[in-house]
């Protein structure tokens, strides 16, 4: 019977984490779809953000997988099919940066993982953006770190009130 009992557990945590990525997955679409700024190549948006509190709050898979779909799904709704592949790859490397296994969001490896971000973003969109635009693709450059740095700020600035609020233990307390 205890063994019933341990698999219905962790089904029913599964489950959890599949709910809790959905709900990121969705806030990533909208603060990338809907919250953007346009520049003369593609836009600025804060979905990162979101990418950033979800790899802090959800085991790695769940993380990856909100990631890549909300950033995959805002692209390909928005008509920016060429970059959906790109888009799934970067934003699923941003969601491995970090570490939901500290009970706090805001700590030295998320730190460091805003860091390696930005790199990644820049490096990951100018890395298809040379061959696919050549000379043109310098032209991302900037808004790209912009938009990670930004990402960054707000997620310090976020993770920290949530930190504050105990909102982590609140939204995981399931998953323990």
């Amino acid at each position: 019977m205890r063994m019933k009992e341990e698999k219905t557990m962790k089904t029913s945590k599964q489950l959890y984490n599949i709910v809790v990525a959905a709900l990121f997955a969705a806030m990533i679409f909208v603060l990338t779809f809907f919250v953007k700024v346009p520049t003369g190549i593609g836009y600025i948006h804060l979905g990162d953000l979101a990418i950033y509190l979800a790899a802090s709050m959800l085991p790695t898979p769940y993380a990856i997988g909100a990631a890549a779909i909300g950033g995959g799904l805002s692209d390909f709704v928005g008509g920016y099919m060429i970059y959906v592949p790109v888009t799934m790859v970067v934003k699923a490397l941003l969601a491995l940066c970090f570490s939901c296994k500290k009970d706090t969001i805001i700590n030295v490896r998320n730190m460091v993982a805003v860091l390696i971000c930005c790199g990644i973003t820049v490096g990951g969109y100018f890395a298809f953006e040379i061959f696919y635009y050549g000379a043109g693709a310098f032209g991302s450059l900037l808004p790209n770190l912009l938009q990670a740095a930004g990402s960054g700020v707000l997620y310090i600035i976020i993770g920290y009130a949530f930190d504050k609020a105990r909102i982590k233990n609140k939204l995981m307390a399931y998953n323990k």
